[in-house]
């Protein structure tokens, strides 16, 4: 708990600057994916390792169930015990809410940390009072869970990054999000990216402490070298 605490308390903006530099350069889910509501659970800071889950499009009633090597939306609290983000994969499915009021209590009822998806959610209102924090591409008041079922789980997955790319998320990621946004940190490399955000973060510190001291040149150099500790860790993680 404590190294994910310390993550929230470094923000996902300079998370993502020691990700970039250390060579992870598609660590940040697209923007589309937000906050959803005026609630606490839409704003809040939060961190924990990823549970991964994939679902696509399938039409089920009680007269034809589905295939049986999938799982309904409403088992979803069954895969997010414990302090742990939510990460659900749709493959971008915009046929109906793939999270409501209901689904929210029940995986908060479970200490679930969050929930993360590229599909959309309902019951707006409801998640406001619940305050799980919860991140998706958008609301719609249709119930998806006829339309939707979980077809993988504890395996990776692919969410949406900026300007059409995709991040592939390991069951046991971090995932950090805050009002900023959301990042994934390597599970892996997880403690060297905190040790050296927060190293960058001190050194950010005294350059804003000293920096009515410093002519613009010494500023700009200043700035230029407080990433100068970050170490290249991309494809370095399985000697880890």
């Amino acid at each position: 708990m404590a190294m994910f605490d310390a993550f929230k308390q470094l923000g996902t903006a300079l998370i993502s600057d020691v990700l970039d530099e250390a060579g992870f350069h598609s660590q940040t889910l697209d923007p589309a994916i937000a906050g959803i509501g005026g609630g606490a659970g839409a704003v809040v800071a939060f961190c924990a390792p990823a549970v991964c889950v994939q679902g696509q499009r399938q039409v089920n009633t009680a007269i034809s169930p589905g295939p049986s090597a999938t799982m309904p939306l409403y088992q979803l609290p069954m895969l997010a015990r414990g302090h742990v983000v939510l990460v659900l994969a749709t493959g971008g499915f915009r046929g109906g809410a793939v999270t409501g009021g209901l689904l929210a209590d029940e995986l908060a009822q479970v200490s679930c940390a969050g929930l993360v998806t590229d599909g959309l959610v309902r019951d707006v209102g409801e998640l406001d009072q619940i305050g799980l924090p919860i991140r998706a591409a958008g609301a719609i008041p249709l119930n998806g869970a006829r339309r939707f079922c979980l077809t993988g789980w504890n395996a990776p997955v692919q969410m949406p990054a900026p300007e059409g790319g995709t991040i592939t998320v390991h069951p046991g990621d971090v995932v950090l999000g805050d009002r900023d946004g959301t990042v994934i940190v390597p599970q892996q490399a997880a403690p060297q990216i905190l040790a050296m955000g927060q190293e960058l973060q001190r050194r950010e510190e005294r350059l804003r402490i000293g920096a009515a001291h410093l002519s613009p040149a010494e500023r700009a150099a200043a700035r230029a070298a407080r990433m100068s500790h970050v170490r290249w860790l991309r494809g370095t993680e399985k000697a880890m």
